[in-house]
């Protein structure tokens, strides 16, 4: 490790060290070195530290944590995505089985305190999560003193950078010492100057990045060192025999799912390689039929595509294997840029994306995000990016030689301040007109924006007021029972109001009523649901609104019913226990769309379930909290009992329903051997779920002795 000072502080210092041998690093990276040079664990001032991928920027932030950990407090690690959550728990374990601590995470349950996070020391979280703690003021949250917020450049995102934005503010107010981590972007001195902290700037790379470009007219990458490369009719076929001749591997983005897949397809068909045993290794996984269908010839030739369209197994199956350089390229829409390190030799960027029915011009920080893959540190000597759709030299050259644009604040939409203004009222940091102002003053959007933001803030007020959300007395604000149950639920308030406005005119429905309500929410909004442009869909919808078994918004549109009736439609087939596949299929969504699909509809179906009981809907609060179990587990109602058993899914519980098996007692009552014959078990396993069973079937009669 290189001669550095690395504070005053001896405990802090062996902290450090310690650190650093867990993770088996032997040597810093600039970066880290600039960070520790500024204060990182001699000082508790907010830093911010913007530097390209494999700079060491997530060291730094663990380095932060620890120094917490050292003067007995809780360090938060938050996260855009549940996945690189994952990831992050398990380097913060191999460090706290070093210095004696415990790591943990939460990414869901947002209504829930949590108070077991108490017993850790480490939490890593996702935006979300955190913020809904926030919120609900767990009583360890007080033992809190650093937050790092990884990919804080993300502020600016338009779906979720309010999120983040929050968080900052919030953690300003109970002076806790920030690090943000971040990619490069165009303001980089004013991120800094928001948070309040000290601005760790660098553009070291481990791996020496070349850019070039893809002139079409020439038939040739022209690199910015000069080199040119000679390419015949298709440049991606060119880039596949040159990694193969290279022995390195290819990583190409593309900005749709469907021209991901294509452009594999024709890939694997020109593949002069064979990997018979990463295919097997996929089979011994036991994919949907579907996926299978669809990846056995491309992977079987050595060429994998990459989207969030597919399951969770199969890409975490593809980003394992390309790690291990058991694939030689991967064609990727941007998603795998922003949430997985999955570096490559070569990278190859697109920079269009067909939108709003023409192709548009991506940002230079995309294009900087997926150029960022390339080079993989301590194995490669360079990396390289190729631009492959630009119209001119002038054009690629904006790309690469041009600055990242700037970060700037969303919170000014309607959604995210009737969101964020009910929650701080909610929690209490706000209870008057005044404070609220005041605290919308710390935001970056306020930096963006000045008094503009304010009178937006004063008509999303208005909303909350309106709903019955928030009571305004003179100048004091105080939230309403039906306020704290939206904020502590974290739904959009206006969520709440599209159902209490259509339950309360309804008595009894059936559930594609509510499985369509649902769809109609804000929070559906992004959701990916595929064309839904087909008369079938369109006849469905006509029979649902003849019926009166559909809601009918007042705001609502053709398209937006449309669309509501296809997500409807979908989570009735998965409660109805329809094979993935064949839903899949049916609706032309992917495996992780169905995934999203369903762990967003079980959250919404609880949540209103909520929001139903607390203004005196009670039989739909009851159907609600039913339907949305049912979606939990994809289950008629008679299965709802069984799931609960460890090792029975969907699939399980009906064929032990269709042998009469219907309630956990009877289970409880079952021989191993008959349990395993009739689910084509071990009788190992069935004897776990039969034991399981009985102990339930206890805990139950001692409850009502």
């Amino acid at each position: 490790m290189p001669e550095i000072n690395l504070g005053a502080d001896i405990e802090s210092r062996n902290y450090v060290l310690a650190v650093l041998e867990a993770l088996g690093i032997e040597k810093l990276m600039p970066t880290q070195v600039k960070a520790l040079q500024r204060g990182l664990i001699d000082s508790d001032k907010n830093m911010v530290i913007i530097a390209p991928t494999g700079s060491g920027k997530t060291l730094i932030g663990y380095i932060a944590l620890v120094k917490s950990v050292s003067s007995g407090g809780i360090g938060v690690y938050l996260t855009p995505l549940k996945s690189v959550a994952t990831e992050k728990l398990e380097d913060l374990e191999i460090i706290c089985s070093k210095i004696g601590c415990k790591a943990c995470i939460t990414t869901g349950d947002y209504d829930q305190p949590s108070e077991w996070l108490s017993e850790c020391d480490l939490i890593v979280a996702t935006y979300e999560r955190f913020d809904s703690l926030l919120r609900l003021r767990p009583s360890w949250i007080r033992r809190v003193d650093t937050v790092v917020i990884d990919e804080v450049h993300t502020v600016g995102d338009p779906d979720r950078g309010h999120v983040v934005e929050l968080i900052g503010v919030r953690s300003l107010m109970e002076k806790l010492r920030i690090v943000g981590l971040g990619a490069t972007v165009g303001n980089p001195e004013e991120l800094a100057e928001w948070l309040n902290a000290e601005l760790v700037y660098d553009d070291w790379r481990p791996t020496m990045l070349v850019e070039g470009f893809y002139d079409r007219r020439e038939q040739a990458v022209f690199f910015e060192d000069g080199r040119v490369e000679r390419v015949g009719s298709n440049l991606e076929i060119h880039l596949l025999k040159e990694a193969r001749l290279g022995n390195y591997q290819l990583l190409i983005f593309r900005h749709s799912r469907q021209l991901a897949e294509s452009l594999a397809r024709l890939l694997s068909s020109h593949s002069s390689e064979s990997c018979p045993d990463l295919l097997d290794e996929y089979i011994a996984l036991d994919p949907l039929k579907v996926e299978l269908d669809n990846l056995r010839y491309i992977l079987s030739k050595c060429i994998a595509y990459h989207h969030a369209g597919l399951s969770s197994t199969t890409r975490k199956f593809i980003e394992k294997a390309f790690r291990k350089r058991q694939i030689r390229a991967v064609v990727a829409t941007p998603t795998l840029a922003a949430g997985v390190n999955l570096p490559a030799r070569r990278v190859l960027v697109s920079i269009r994306r067909f939108e709003e029915g023409y192709l548009k011009r991506i940002s230079i920080s995309e294009y900087k995000q997926m150029a960022g893959r390339a080079g993989r540190p301590g194995l490669d000597p360079y990396g390289e990016v190729i631009i492959s759709d630009a119209v001119s030299r002038e054009e690629a050259y904006r790309y690469i030689r041009g600055l990242p644009e700037p970060a700037t604040s969303v919170l000014a939409s309607e959604r995210a301040l009737r969101f964020h203004i009910l929650s701080l009222i909610s929690s209490g940091d706000a209870d008057s007109v005044d404070q609220l102002f005041k605290i919308l003053k710390l935001t970056l959007a306020f930096k963006n924006i000045g008094d503009s933001l304010i009178e937006k803030a004063r008509d999303s007020l208005e909303d909350l007021i309106k709903w019955a959300m928030i009571v305004r007395e003179e100048d004091n604000l105080r939230p309403t029972k039906l306020g704290r149950t939206v904020s502590a639920l974290y739904i959009d308030p206006e969520t709440a109001v599209i159902a209490i406005e259509n339950l309360s005119k309804v008595k009894k429905v059936y559930d594609i009523y509510y499985l369509t309500l649902i769809a109609m929410t804000p929070e559906f909004s992004k959701v990916r649901v595929g064309s839904v442009k087909s008369e079938e869909l369109y006849s469905a919808m006509e029979v649902l609104i003849e019926s009166g078994n559909i809601p009918l918004p007042r705001w609502a549109d053709t398209y937006e019913l449309l669309r509501a009736v296809k997500l409807g439609l979908i989570l009735r087939d998965w409660v109805e226990e329809v094979r993935e596949d064949t839903i899949v299929e049916r609706y032309g969504i992917g495996i992780g769309d169905l995934s999203v699909i369903t762990d967003l509809a079980q959250w919404l179906l609880y949540s209103l379930g909520v929001v139903s009981s607390s203004v005196g809907l009670k039989e739909h609060s009851s159907r609600l909290q039913v339907l949305s179990k049912r979606v939990e587990y994809g289950v008629r109602e008679d299965a709802l009992e069984l799931v609960q058993l460890k090792w029975i899914g969907r699939v399980r519980a009906r064929k032990l329903i269709a042998s009469g098996i219907k309630t956990v007692e009877d289970v409880s009552n079952q021989s191993p051997a008959r349990i395993a014959d009739i689910l084509g078990i071990g009788v190992r396993q069935a004897e776990e779920i039969v034991n399981e069973a009985r102990a339930i079937c206890s805990r139950r009669a001692n409850v009502f002795k």
